[in-house]
C-alpha cells in the first residue's frame, strides 16, 4: 500500500463531498474492523449538542494536554484546512501523515466493500492516526446528531457530554426538541458517565430516559460559573469556578460560562481515569484558544467581531455577549451570510434590534442563501436597518475598512465558513486548541 500525497488525499477527498448526508454506522464499523478497530486503543470523550459542543472539546484537549497526557482532538467543520479536524498535542495532523492514514483507510475500505463519506473517511483516518500516534487520550466531537454519527462507534466512551439542544438540522434529526435529544442522547453508553446542563423539558426527558434505559450515571449542571470580569482585547475572561475560585478562560461569549461548567464536570467524571491536577486544569481553561467564538480582532483604530453564530441559538449567544461588550453602545456593521438550509430568518430576527448597519453576502459554499435573500429577510426583520449586499465576506471586509466614516466596529457573523474568509481577508488564522 503507497501513501497517498496530500494533493491527491485532498481530491479524493472532494470527490466524496455529499449532496446528501447518509447517516448510519454500519460502514464505518466494518471499516474500523479491518483495521483492528483503533478506536478502541485509548480512552475517549464524546461530546455532541446543537451549541458550545466545539469549545467544550478544545477546554477538555487543552486541560488534558497540560495534564501530561498524548491528547487527540477530533473536530468539525473545518476553517482553513482539512488538517484541522485531526490534532495530536494540539497540533495539526501533517500533510504527510494525513495522506498515510486516507490510504491505509482506503485499503480497509476496499476490502470492506463499500464505500465511505467524507466524514466517515475522515473519521476513520483519525481513529487509526491516534492509534498510531499513541494517543492516551481522544476527544471527539460529532458531526450531526449522535445516533447514527460515525464517531459513535466507540463503544466505552470514558464519559459523554451533551453540551446544549436547540433546533437545528431538523431535517435529518427531528422538529421537536425532544426528537433532536433522542438523536443526540444516543451518543450514551451503557454505565457510561454522561453530563449535560439544565435542558428545555422535552429533550431533557429524552435525555433523562436514555440514561435510565442504559444505566448511565447522569449529572445535570444546572448552573454555569459566574462572570467575574471579561478582558475583551484579550479574548479572555475571568469566572467563579462551582468552588468560588477565579478562572481564567481563553475564549470570549456568555456561554462559556455554562461551557467550562460542564468541560469541568466531564474531567472530575473521569478523574480515576484520567487523573488532572488542579494546576493543569486552571492552567488548562486559561490557554484555552477556540476561533471565531466572538472573537476580537484589530485593525488600527478599528475593531472586527468574528463569529460563526449559524442558528438561532448561537445568535441568541451572539446577541447577548454583543450587549454586555464595550462597543454595543456605539454605531457597528454587520457583515452576515447564512447557508440556506439554516433558520435565517430566526437568526435575523434574535439580531434584528441590534441591526442598523448590515450587508449581506453569501458564505463560501454552494449551500450558501443568496445575498439578495438575505437581504429581503434582515429588512422585514429589522425594517429600520440600512442593508446593502456583498460579493463576499474579503469585499465586504475590504469595503469597511476602505469607507471614510464607516462604523468603527464591525460584526461578521452567520457563518463559519464566512467568518473564517473574513479572518484571511483580515490577515493571519490560527486553528483551535490551546497555545
Amino acid at each position: 500500500m503507497r501513501p497517498v500525497s496530500y494533493s491527491a488525499a485532498l481530491k479524493t477527498l472532494e470527490a466524496r463531498r455529499e449532496t446528501r448526508v447518509e447517516l448510519g454506522l454500519a460502514r464505518v464499523r466494518r471499516v474500523l474492523r479491518i483495521l483492528g478497530n483503533p478506536q478502541e486503543a485509548y480512552s475517549s470523550l464524546h461530546v455532541a449538542g446543537t451549541n458550545g459542543k466545539g469549545s467544550v472539546c478544545a477546554m477538555l484537549e487543552s486541560v488534558l494536554r497540560r495534564a501530561g497526557y498524548e491528547t487527540g482532538l477530533y473536530l468539525s467543520p473545518h476553517l482553513w484546512s482539512v488538517r484541522e479536524r485531526i490534532q495530536v498535542g494540539g497540533r495539526m495532523i501533517s500533510p504527510k501523515s494525513f495522506g498515510v492514514a486516507l490510504a491505509v483507510v482506503l485499503s480497509a475500505e476496499k476490502k470492506a466493500r463499500t464505500r465511505l463519506t467524507y466524514f466517515e473517511l475522515l473519521t476513520c483516518a483519525a481513529f487509526w492516526h491516534f492509534r498510531r500516534a499513541g494517543v492516551r487520550a481522544a476527544v471527539l466531537e460529532t458531526g450531526l446528531g449522535g445516533r447514527l454519527d460515525a464517531t459513535n462507534v466507540v463503544r466505552r466512551p470514558s464519559v459523554c457530554v451533551i453540551s446544549s439542544i436547540d433546533f437545528d438540522h431538523m431535517d435529518f434529526l427531528g422538529s421537536t426538541l425532544g426528537q433532536i435529544a433522542r438523536e443526540k442522547a444516543g451518543i450514551i453508553k451503557r454505565g457510561r458517565p454522561i453530563v449535560c446542563p439544565r435542558l428545555p423539558p422535552g429533550a431533557m426527558r429524552a435525555v433523562r430516559r436514555r440514561a435510565v434505559r442504559v444505566r448511565a450515571p447522569l449529572r445535570v449542571v444546572s448552573r454555569p460559573w459566574r462572570s467575574a470580569g471579561v478582558r475583551w482585547r484579550d479574548n479572555a475572561q475571568d469566572f467563579k469556578s462551582g468552588s468560588g475560585r477565579r478562572v481564567v478562560v481563553g475564549i470570549l461569549g456568555v456561554k462559556q460560562g455554562l461551557n467550562a461548567a460542564l468541560a469541568r464536570a466531564a474531567i472530575d467524571a473521569v478523574r480515576e481515569e484520567l487523573p488532572v491536577p488542579e494546576r493543569a486544569w486552571r492552567e488548562g481553561l486559561r490557554r484555552t484558544r477556540w476561533p471565531l467564538r466572538f472573537e476580537v480582532k484589530k485593525r488600527g483604530r478599528r475593531t472586527i467581531v468574528l463569529d460563526g453564530a449559524h442558528n438561532p441559538e448561537a445568535a441568541r449567544g451572539l446577541a447577548a455577549t454583543w450587549k454586555a461588550s464595550p462597543w454595543a453602545n456605539g454605531p457597528s456593521r454587520w457583515i452576515m451570510g447564512v447557508m440556506r438550509d439554516k433558520d435565517a430568518r430566526a437568526i435575523a430576527e434574535e439580531l434584528a434590534p441590534l441591526l442598523r448597519d448590515v450587508a449581506a453576502c453569501p458564505p463560501p459554499s454552494s449551500r450558501a442563501l443568496p445575498a439578495a435573500k438575505l437581504a429581503r429577510i434582515i429588512r422585514e426583520a429589522a425594517p429600520d436597518a440600512r442593508v446593502r449586499t456583498a460579493s463576499g465576506a474579503p469585499a465586504a471586509v475590504r469595503a469597511w475598512l476602505r469607507e471614510k466614516g464607516a462604523p468603527k466596529t464591525a460584526v461578521v457573523c452567520g457563518s463559519f465558513y464566512l467568518a473564517a474568509r473574513a479572518a484571511r481577508a483580515l490577515g493571519g488564522h490560527r486553528s483551535g486548541g490551546a497555545r
